[in-house]
């Protein structure tokens, strides 16, 4: 998903939904979640949200009901499935979920797997079970994956057919795109056998055909929670679920799980618009939030209609772990085994602002595990600022060298009583690096008035605008060239961002990193003033769209809420979005 030319158009659009879950409304399977009631009316907003965009087509990645086969009800609830999507205004596509025709062949849970005849009220209603379709361009491929590694006849045929069609959409110079119910992994495609993706052999015989024929992207549902993952160039999505979300996965967020034990986080409900270019994808994600009911202090819009935002000038600071694969308990439907996943909610938050400039410390770069999903954002079209301290050791440099084409900008900060050696770590640092080149002092992250003496223990970076006068004196003495050298500024919480920007973008006409700081109160008190937020990051917005060769990073985007300085973000610690979110999303779309 590479970056977008400015003001390239797509030549189509589609939108992915799955897991909608249908009940019957006398339904009393309420198995404790009062939500369970609410996937009519989920459903019917989806098909809202859908009309509203006008997609060309879509597609459901199955587990369009509740109700499995085996239970009287399947058909009538399948029935009321079909008379709600039957409104949605665009060829509409099926393939079937393990609640649609039966489970994957699995020896370790009771559920009833997939049989010979166990499709065929999932037929009377969506048609064939794999199916295939084209546009001038592309060719879109439906998998019926719980019939995988069933040795029945029909996986046979299904994977004939695929080699075919894969054969032929190459042929035709066809980009593809492939959907499934079941993703072939969530977290790594080497990734143990789990409840949650597709065992061997079928895995290892899809991506390898995937790879072979360049398919685009694939798309899958099942987890109820978005993933994102690559092998080879191919992108893996796993979509969420329009209807509830799997609680086993709150065990993602470092704070307590939200309504029904994580079950009814409706923040997270939703589906993608995919904008297909003539050779790349952008995916844009949709929030539902159930069925729109979005709290009293959000933006009073329907969230389908605040789409398509970009954020060119904005980047975003992560304080916090993002890239290393968390572990979930062995529990519930994986009884007897762990899984890890990665934190993706914070990517489709990143999307669906637009924001593509992420800036995090050095030791992300040269950690083995997170720098491999630094790769793969990077393949993603996101774009790295790493920053180190003082003077470059061997360490950093032997990284640099070796993964610096990860970066577009290394940002070197030092205490200002090293300036003259900077010099030294200018050298060092365009030895191994061709990006470009930023520095920044160490500075007080506030400064204390007391009686003729100061005492912080906390520090922050960035010149500031009354440095800005000195600064080209000082880097004149340094016994390196220093034109192509970029510098970091630095708001602060405090500061009023409208004149601090235009000020900053006068003093210095070099290339400008700007580390803005939210709004913070004092070490032991909490900020979370949602208004005041709000202000101050659409202030910052509106002020950065006049300043040239800058980026402006947010600090802090996810809630800082244990710790020194308490404080709200844009979203939050299960990485939803706060008002602040939607005030930016909300101010972009009026360019």
């Amino acid at each position: 998903m590479p970056n977008l030319k400015k003001d390239e158009k797509p030549i189509f659009q589609f939108a992915v939904i799955t897991d909608s879950h249908i009940r019957l409304p006398n339904a009393t399977d309420e198995g404790g979640y009062a939500s369970n009631r609410l996937s009519l009316e989920r459903a019917n907003y989806v098909v809202q949200a859908i009309n509203h965009l006008q997609p060309d087509f879509v597609v459901h990645l199955g587990d369009v009901v509740h109700p499995i086969p085996l239970l009287e009800n399947h058909e009538e609830a399948v029935e009321k499935a079909s008379e709600i999507f039957s409104k949605i205004e665009a060829d509409f596509y099926v393939l079937p979920g393990n609640h649609d025709i039966g489970d994957k062949p699995n020896a370790w849970l009771p559920a009833p797997v997939v049989e010979e005849n166990s499709h065929l009220i999932f037929s009377k209603y969506w048609g064939d079970l794999y199916k295939s379709f084209s546009t001038e361009t592309c060719h879109f491929i439906c998998l019926d994956t719980p019939i995988m590694n069933s040795g029945f006849q029909r996986e046979k045929e299904q994977q004939t057919w695929l080699e075919q069609e894969l054969k032929k959409a190459k042929e035709k110079g066809l980009q593809i795109f492939a959907f499934m119910h079941y993703p072939l992994f969530i977290c790594d495609s080497s990734e143990p056998t789990h409840y949650d993706n597709i065992a061997e052999p079928a895995r290892n015989w899809l991506l390898e055909l995937f790879a072979k024929y360049k398919v685009e992207a694939v798309f899958s549902g099942h987890v109820h929670n978005p993933f994102v993952g690559i092998y080879e160039k191919t992108i893996y999505y796993s979509v969420p679920s329009t209807a509830f979300i799997r609680p086993e996965y709150s065990e993602l967020a470092t704070v307590g799980p939200a309504d029904e034990f994580g079950r009814n986080d409706f923040a997270k409900l939703g589906f993608f618009l995919v904008k297909v270019y003539a050779d790349k994808h952008e995916i844009l994600p949709i929030r539902t939030y159930g069925a729109g009911k979005l709290d009293a202090e959000m933006p009073q819009t329907e969230p389908y209609q605040m789409l398509g935002t970009k954020s060119p000038m904005l980047g975003v600071t992560l304080r916090r772990g993002w890239g290393r694969r968390v572990e979930l308990a062995a529990d519930g439907l994986d009884e007897f085994k762990r899984k890890e996943a990665y934190r993706d909610s914070l990517l489709i938050a990143l999307l669906e602002l637009g924001v593509k400039s992420l800036r995090v410390p050095f030791a992300d770069l040269a950690n083995a595990d997170i720098r491999q999903r630094l790769t793969d954002f990077v393949k993603l079209g996101f774009e790295f600022t790493t920053y180190s301290l003082g003077i470059p050791d061997k360490a950093t440099m032997a990284t640099i060298n070796a993964h610096g084409n990860l970066l577009r900008n290394w940002e070197i900060i030092f205490p200002k009583k090293i300036l003259p050696e900077l010099g030294t770590a200018i050298r060092l640092a365009r030895s191994v690096f061709s990006g470009q080149l930023f520095i920044a002092p160490v500075v007080p992250i506030k400064e204390d008035k007391g009686y003729g003496k100061t005492f912080q223990h906390f520090a922050s970076h960035g010149f500031s605008k009354e440095d800005a006068s000195q600064i080209e004196s000082w880097l004149s003495v340094l016994d390196t060239p220093t034109d192509d050298i970029g510098l970091t500024f630095r708001v602060s919480p405090w500061d009023d961002p409208t004149t601090q920007l235009h000020e900053i973008d006068h003093a210095s006409q070099r290339v400008k990193l700007i580390n803005l700081q939210l709004p913070r109160l004092d070490e032991g008190v909490y900020f979370n003033d949602n208004v005041k937020l709000s202000s101050f990051i659409v202030d910052a917005y509106k002020a950065s769209q006049t300043m040239l060769n800058t980026t402006l990073f947010i600090d802090t985007f996810v809630d800082s809420d244990r710790g020194y300085y308490p404080r709200i973000g844009l979203v939050d610690r299960r990485f939803n979005p706060r008002p602040a979110f939607y005030a930016l999303k909300l101010v972009s779309l009026l360019k």
